[in-house]
């Protein structure tokens, strides 16, 4: 089987990103001759030579450009097998186990994808990994089995021939090299093209040649907010699930959402940690009773309390059915303006007698408010790191575990929201915010940042007014 990739960015003609169940139930019931994939028979991801084949299929395909890893075929008849099939296949190939296994050993972090599909009556875990690739992807930790190591740190892998011409993911040799730097500039380049293309779409040549000078005198182009965006939200999901895992702790399952802050501008660096977080914890405003990026110093809980870890403040709370209130919350505080924050959805963990059961509804109330305050405290932290007028305050918020769930008001039994349906597991949005903005304003900000949420919901629109009310009442602590 070839393994080329398509010219047009997709394998057999479906693009990595939207491939879907039924996409990939075609692809495994017939391999394509330019689909980018790794086929291997039932592994264990809970054992150290599983989670070794997982790591280094999966950063050879990342260095590939994307592609899948298909488990549980024979490689040479792509006959199903049922030998070391697990009991339960979809818990043990579980997204948070996989995504867990890569990020952990994995120099760049990247969002994989796992689908189920089934053929001949047995259940195959899918592992998507996506394309983008922009700098070669290396081991970033040793993975041992007793004594003897199964990955190093710092292997580059790829997909490359063997002796016998059968392809493997192996580590790179000198000949693997030239074709790895090509596709991660190619991804550069492409950037690049659709960046000129967006910006000097009918543009005069002189206006070209300008351009272009002004590119030479500036040397590499910078990094884009959005992407800068997408790595801190990616890295700090990561860094939840490895704390998770280090503290074994047991988590029940649950949707969340996060939210990623760059404070882009200038201001003043602060002396220390401890001085960044006072100026915190003085300048949260605490609109609720549980706020975003609280201060968990006086928790009587050790493991809650924050902690230092690659120069920000770091912190896990996860509090269940210890009192009326139940939480899941983990968050990073960069000195350098980097936020980040992660929460289970409360219509899964509250311990309320008008909650709805886990993993069935989401409140169509709780986004606003929680998004409301989660501007407003970004807000107040860069006012009082004294940030300059020209700062702009870049948001991406992201829902997860929504399929399935059914719109409801069991906050607010009062309010009425008719019944309706997500067909789709995660959504995202961004914002920017410019720091001079008024609070009067904010409402409209809140409004940008839940469209897309209550969208894929049958595409349901919260009206306007409601919107402004629970901002306002937030900002009044009428909450």
């Amino acid at each position: 089987m070839k393994l080329d990739r398509n010219a047009d960015n997709s394998f057999n003609g479906i693009n990595m990103a939207d491939a879907n169940r039924e996409q990939i139930e075609q692809l495994v019931a017939r391999p394509a001759e330019s689909l980018v994939v790794e086929i291997k028979a039932w592994i264990s991801p809970t054992e150290p030579s599983g989670k070794a084949k997982i790591i280094k299929a999966a950063i050879a395909l990342r260095n590939r450009d994307g592609g899948f890893i298909i488990i549980g075929f024979n490689d040479k008849t792509l006959e199903p097998e049922r030998q070391g099939m697990p009991d339960d296949v979809r818990m043990e190939f579980h997204v948070d186990v996989i995504q867990g296994i890569v990020t952990k050993h994995s120099s760049e972090a990247f969002e994989i994808a796992v689908e189920f599909v089934e053929k001949d009556g047995i259940v195959h875990p899918v592992i998507v990994v996506p394309a983008g690739v922009k700098t070669p992807v290396a081991a970033r930790a040793d993975l041992k089995d007793g004594n003897d190591f199964l990955i190093r740190a710092d292997d580059v892998y790829v997909r490359t021939l063997s002796a016998n011409n059968a392809v493997s993911s192996a580590k790179a040799k000198w000949k693997d090299w030239s074709n790895l730097i090509e596709t991660c500039f190619n991804n550069r380049e492409a950037d690049i093209g659709r960046f000129l293309r967006r910006h000097l779409s009918g543009a005069d040549p002189v206006g070209l040649r300008e351009f272009a000078m002004g590119l030479a005198a500036n040397g590499p182009v910078q990094e884009s907010v959005r992407e800068r965006l997408e790595k801190l939200i990616g890295h700090g999901l990561a860094r939840f699930r490895n704390v998770v895992e280090e503290r074994h702790v047991e988590l029940p399952q649950h949707g969340s959402w996060e939210v990623a802050l760059i404070i882009d501008g200038q201001f003043p660096l602060q002396a220390g940690m401890e001085e960044f977080a006072n100026l915190l914890s003085a300048s949260n405003p605490s609109y609720t009773g549980w706020p975003m990026w609280l201060n968990s110093r006086p928790f009587h809980e050790k493991l809650e309390r924050p902690y230092v870890y690659e120069g920000a403040w770091e912190a896990l709370i996860v509090s269940l059915a210890r009192s009326s209130f139940s939480h899941i919350d983990f968050m990073r505080k960069d000195p350098k303006g980097y936020f980040y924050s992660y929460r289970a959805l409360e219509d899964d963990i509250s311990s309320s007698d008008r909650a709805p059961a886990p993993l069935t509804c989401l409140d169509a109330i709780l986004p606003i408010i929680r998004v409301a305050e989660a501007i407003a405290v970004g807000h107040a932290f860069a006012t009082a790191l004294h940030a300059d007028e020209n700062t702009k305050l870049e948001f991406v918020f992201r829902w997860s575990g929504l399929k399935g769930r059914e719109l409801t008001s069991w906050v607010e039994p009062m309010r009425y929201v008719s019944h309706r349906t997500a067909q789709q597991d995660s959504v995202t949005s961004t914002i920017t915010l410019p720091i001079d903005t008024v609070p009067s304003t904010l409402a409209e900000y809140v409004k940008t940042a839940i469209k897309p949420l209550y969208e894929i919901f049958e595409g349901f629109t919260m009206p306007g007014a409601v919107v402004e009310e629970l901002t306002q009442k937030l900002l009044e602590r009428r909450l």
